[in-house]
Formats: structure tokens, C-alpha cells, sequence
């Protein structure tokens, strides 16, 4: 379950099993086949998802190429994808696992 205290850099980040995505544009949807509930996207969370599906990226990782490849302010970024994480997780479309 993604709390505040999850957010932390070292938090790893993995697509649920239940969990599709088609780009759509800039965007796109994500598809939970559990509950067939559909979460849409701009193109900077199509982007978090991507990279989140890398390999299971920390939210640093995630924070810090989102940051460069967007040019967003630290801060910003920071809170947009805390949010985003959050409702992904609150979707059961992705979990969050400490590593310490």
C-alpha cells in the first residue's frame, strides 16, 4: 500500500499484473482486468507508467528522469508524481515495495 512515508527514493515501483496500458496521443489509458476500471493519463504520468515498467524503477529514478525529460521544476515533480503513484497504487495498478 503506497503511503507518504513509501515516497521515500529508495521505494521500488512495479506494474500490477492486472494492470494494461495503450498510448493514446501524448497520453493514454491504463485498464485494471480485475475490477475493468480505466484510469486515463496526460502525457507526463503516460511517461511515470513507462518508466515505472522499466525494470521496476525507485520513485527517484522515476522523479529524477521525469524531471530531466520534462525540465519541471524539483519540488513539482516531487509532489505531481507522489500523487500520481498514489492514486495508481489506490487503483491496484501499481505496488510500492521498501527496500529498507
Amino acid at each position: 500500500m503506497w503511503s507518504d512515508e513509501a515516497g521515500r527514493a529508495g521505494t521500488r515501483l512495479r506494474r500490477s499484473a492486472d494492470a494494461v496500458s495503450n498510448r493514446l496521443g501524448d497520453g493514454g489509458v491504463l485498464v485494471n482486468l480485475r475490477t475493468n476500471r480505466i484510469f486515463e493519463l496526460n502525457a507526463t504520468g503516460m511517461r511515470a507508467w513507462e518508466l515505472i515498467g522499466e525494470g521496476g524503477s525507485t520513485v527517484h529514478e522515476v522523479e529524477r528522469r521525469l524531471g530531466d525529460e520534462f525540465d519541471g521544476d524539483a519540488e513539482r515533480v516531487r509532489l505531481e508524481l507522489a500523487q500520481l503513484i498514489g492514486d495508481l497504487a489506490r487503483e491496484g495498478l501499481v505496488d510500492a515495495e521498501s527496500s529498507g
